[in-house]
């Protein structure tokens, strides 16, 4: 592990000299004696924000500061800026002039891992802030920088656009034994409860408390955009603290994380007894699906977008050898078919987890080969038998990850095989973390009252993760709160045959499809200007190369529509609507 982040303390409002003195005085005011949510005094009007010279004088003296664990809403250790530096405009990156501030929340318990946390202050600010979701197991900081996830080409990233960024490691440090042994931080139960949820809750509070006296306002706007662990951390964002959050981008969810990590484990396990699979044998899945499916949507294309359709329509036992033993490229054995069952079919729990629910939905078919090598070869070993009892950075990720998670999160115990696997033996602690870990609360009536929007995107194409667990949980909330209220504040849209990283390609042709969309943007406009999304949204491949000129288009449907071809360029938007109805090939 590597040490915590250290800095002398140094109090707000200290050495700011020149065109800061004014500032640094309203600061130190509020630090001693409170202030409103904006920032100023209750009673008074606001003061002007701060010109561009204040704010470049005042960045460096933020180096040292605390935020007092009493403004963060949960129990907390204080947080320290270690550093805090001006970056100048950056005509390459795209980046304006900003502010970087490095710091950390300090553990409560011997042995954890301080939260790391970096925020990005614009000098020409919007007064909106994002925070970013992080990925995996976390354990690696998140800067706040990036482009967004399924942005189009050329997108100016948020900070570019004036947004105060901010991303955090979750409250532990992997860099060390991320590659095979990725939950090892769950032995420690502050570190566990950082990554369920609370480091993102301090992270916020920290942010708003710098911003608040950097910019001597608080964020007219606050949003959160994650996808896979960081789309989970987002609907944990609004299940759990409905209040802090104005509007939310949940990508590929990991919603039912205790159900998906006990599926990696239930398609890993056969795996052991001669079902892992080899290109041949995904090839050979690949292609009866696309046989079966590609024309569903009215156009063969090699992309099956009536993801429903195709569900029931394609059966997997057709491809059985004809005695169950591998019998070549052309058939698949038993042993592959119930590796392929465990990913494809429901994973059901002989008992119930967080808020009833009792089993993990299977994969959509469509997703077979991805560009980028996602799939089923990034997921479920290809050819070799997976390592026990520690994975080898060579074993699908699927293996690594239910590995990780029967032997520190379940077991707790490193030297754990999971060939001995059984959820029944360990029902009570796999119960204890599906209640800290699962996002699968339909009940947003809080979120929705205060305001809150919230936009979910899954991919049909998604092997890291089942798409129907987004369709269920969608379900889940309109049976619970009524259509009616649900179209006032979520959307669920589908995008077919997108890997879970957000791309697709024609099995076919190998060409690339359309499926960029600034959901970020379509937030803001819901929340800042009260236009909801229709039932449909652009989706786009632009060239690479500025000035990103627009390749091919297409319309990403809100649930359960698909985009269904109905007459001319196939680039083009305008050739398809979107429509609950199959095609007859």
């Amino acid at each position: 592990m590597k040490p915590p982040i250290r800095a002398r303390a140094r109090s707000f409002g200290t050495n700011w000299q020149g065109a800061a003195a004014a500032l640094a005085a309203a600061t130190a005011i509020l630090s001693a004696c409170g202030g409103d949510g904006d920032g100023h005094a209750p009673g008074t009007a606001p003061p002007p924000p701060p010109d561009r010279a204040a704010l470049q004088q005042a960045c460096p003296t933020l180096a040292g500061a605390k935020v007092p664990a009493g403004a963060i809403g949960l129990p907390s250790g204080e947080a320290t800026i270690a550093t805090a530096q001006l970056v100048a405009a950056n005509p390459d990156s795209k980046l304006p002039e900003y502010c970087q501030v490095l710091g950390s929340i300090a553990a409560r318990t011997a042995g954890a891992d301080p939260i790391r946390f970096q925020l990005n202050l614009p000098l020409s600010w919007n007064e909106k802030a994002l925070m970013y979701g992080g990925g995996g197991f976390n354990g690696s900081l998140v800067t706040g920088l990036d482009p967004l996830r399924d942005a189009p080409a050329g997108q100016p990233t948020p900070l570019a656009q004036g947004y105060a960024t901010f991303g955090t490691d979750s409250g532990h440090d992997a860099a060390d034994y991320v590659a095979t042994d990725p939950g090892k931080f769950a032995l420690n139960d502050e570190m566990f409860a950082n990554f369920a949820h609370e480091s993102y809750k301090k992270v916020k509070d920290a942010a708003h408390d710098i911003l608040r006296r950097y910019y001597q306002r608080m964020p007219q706007k606050q949003y959160f955009f994650g996808g896979s662990e960081g789309g989970r951390e987002g609907l944990t964002m609004a299940q759990r603290y409905p209040d802090d959050f104005d509007g939310i981008v949940s990508v590929v969810p990991v919603i039912h994380w205790t159900g998906l990590f006990n599926g990696f484990l239930a398609f890993t396990q056969p795996q052991f007894g001669g079902g892992t699979l080899d290109n041949a044998k995904i090839t050979l899945v690949a292609d009866a699906v696309n046989d079966a499916c590609d024309a569903l949507d009215g156009i063969a294309d090699g992309v099956v977008s009536d993801y429903l359709g195709c569900r029931a329509r394609f059966d997997l036992r057709a491809l059985r050898c004809p005695d169950g033993s591998d019998a070549g490229d052309t058939c698949l054995s038993d042993a592959q078919l119930a590796t392929l069952a465990a990913a494809y079919e429901p994973i059901r729990l002989p008992f119930a987890l967080a808020n009833g629910v009792t089993s993990y939905p299977g994969r959509l078919f469509g997703g077979e080969i991805q560009p980028g090598g996602e799939g089923i070869g990034r997921w479920v070993s290809t050819g070799r038998v997976p390592s026990v009892p520690t994975p080898s950075p060579a074993d699908a990720r699927g293996v690594i990850y239910g590995s990780s998670y029967a032997r520190y999160v379940i077991a707790r115990d490193p030297d754990f095989d999971v060939r001995a696997y059984d959820p029944l033996a360990f029902a009570s602690r796999i119960q204890q973390v599906s209640e800290w870990m699962d996002s699968t609360n339909p009940d947003l009536s809080a979120f929705f009252k205060r305001g809150g929007k919230l936009i979910i995107r899954e991919n049909t194409g998604d092997f890291a993760q089942s798409a129907a667990a987004g369709i269920d949980y969608y379900e889940s909330v309109v049976a619970r709160m009524g259509q009616s209220d649900v179209d006032k504040f979520l959307r669920l849209y589908v995008s077919p045959a997108s890997s879970h990283g957000g791309r697709a390609a024609s099995r076919t042709t190998g060409e690339e499809v359309p499926t960029s969309h600034d959901l970020l943007e379509t937030l803001d406009k819901w929340v800042a200007g009260n236009v909801a999304p229709g039932d449909s949204l652009l989706q786009v491949r632009r060239d690479t190369a500025a000035p990103h000129a627009v390749l091919a288009a297409r319309p990403m449907c809100r649930y359960p529509a698909f985009p269904r071809y109905v007459g001319g360029d196939r680039r083009e938007a305008a050739s398809y609507r979107c429509s609950s109805l199959s095609a007859q090939p």
